[in-house]
């Protein structure tokens, strides 16, 4: 069973607990656990051109941070170089390189999270107590797709008429002005379709009705259970400071076994998932 076919609420349990931790623990150890696991789980799921192209993307944002911070920050003891007579420390290097990979590992989970939780699922999630919030979340999660859908039918239909066949500069411009002019008509227009047509169809006159075929089953109960309590345990460690990191005006690092191994547990559940189905579908495929 994969992370998508578990209830909505336990996926959405899950996922706030593994960024809640990560956006709030400040430490090499959290950051790379979660980068991986975050990893691991969107490189399995999707092809390996994408995923060499979200690597290079992910790899470039964390040597960005890692290299610039340095430059805005220059607390520590430990100078590598000096930048216009200031000083280049190892400590603002590796606080740098935390910040990105924190960052990263939030961007992948944010990802994995659109991934696993579909519009139909936080609409269940969110529908019943925010409607008109779930309305908004689950339409703009719509949106992007198909602008990106209608962007690629616009530049495909101009190309296919022959226009603006010139490599130059000036071309390339007009014809992007007008792939973009038409790509904005389109959009208004389709964003007027849909009020018309909620309008015709009643909506915001009566009370919501829902349909759906989710269940809450034992195993999803043992699962909430199974995430809160390593979640709290996690935050309970890092409150003690045995899982905390202070890079001013020394590094010093306090990473205790127990949590770090709880929390990348947490992080690579989704991957583990993943591999146990990938295997029992190749040996169902295999006594075929």
């Amino acid at each position: 069973m994969r992370l998508s076919a578990f209830h909505p609420l336990t996926a959405l349990v899950y996922f706030t607990a593994v960024l809640a931790v990560t956006m709030f623990c400040f430490s090499p150890a959290v950051g790379i656990c979660s980068a991986v696991g975050a990893f691991l789980f969107c490189a399995i799921t999707q092809s390996c051109r994408q995923t060499a192209s979200d690597l290079a993307f992910y790899i470039f944002l964390t040597a960005v941070l890692t290299v610039t911070n340095p430059l805005f920050s220059h607390k520590g003891v430990t100078p590598l170089l000096f930048v216009n007579g200031k000083a280049y420390t190892k400590e603002a290097l590796f606080y740098g390189l935390t910040a990105g990979l924190s960052l990263t590992a939030v961007i992948m989970w944010c990802k994995a999270l659109g991934k696993v939780l579909t519009r139909e699922k936080l609409l269940y999630i969110f529908g019943r107590k925010t409607p008109k919030a779930a309305l908004v979340i689950t339409m703009t999660m719509g949106f992007i797709p198909k602008l990106k859908r209608l962007h690629r039918q616009l530049l495909d239909a101009l190309n296919c008429s022959g226009a603006n066949t010139s490599d130059s500069r000036f071309d390339r411009l007009k014809k992007d002005c007008t792939v973009f002019t038409a790509l904005c008509a389109g959009t208004l227009e389709r964003g007027a379709d849909t009020a018309a047509s909620m309008k015709a169809r009643g909506y915001g006159i009566q009370k919501r009705s829902f349909a759906h075929s989710f269940k809450f089953r034992a195993w999803d109960g043992i699962f909430v259970a199974a995430f809160a309590v390593i979640f709290a345990l996690v935050l309970i460690f890092s409150a003690r400071g045995e899982l905390s990191a202070a890079f001013y005006p020394v590094i010093k690092l306090e990473n205790s076994v127990l949590p770090v191994g709880m929390f990348a547990l947490l992080c690579v559940f989704p991957f583990i998932l993943e591999v146990k189905e990938s295997i029992k579908w190749k040996y169902c495929l295999a006594k075929m």
